[in-house]
């Protein structure tokens, strides 16, 4: 039952869609993958997929009213 994650080909996938501006589906894939596989994956991640999945302050913290 072991998992083998191709952290690569998940990182072009995150990537990939991290470029076409899909940050909702970053988030929602980043969230389901366990704490291992995501410091594996930070180090190959671009600059609009790491944003996406960066802790915002403009999230539940902060509603406009």
């Amino acid at each position: 039952m072991s998992e083998d994650v191709d952290v690569e080909k998940l990182a072009s996938v995150l990537n990939n869609t991290g470029r076409q501006g899909k940050e909702n589906f970053v988030r929602m894939l980043w969230n389901n993958q366990p704490g291992d596989i995501q410091s594996q994956l930070m180090p190959l991640l671009n600059a609009e997929t790491r944003q996406a999945i960066a802790p915002s302050s403009d999230g539940s913290e902060q509603q406009d009213t």
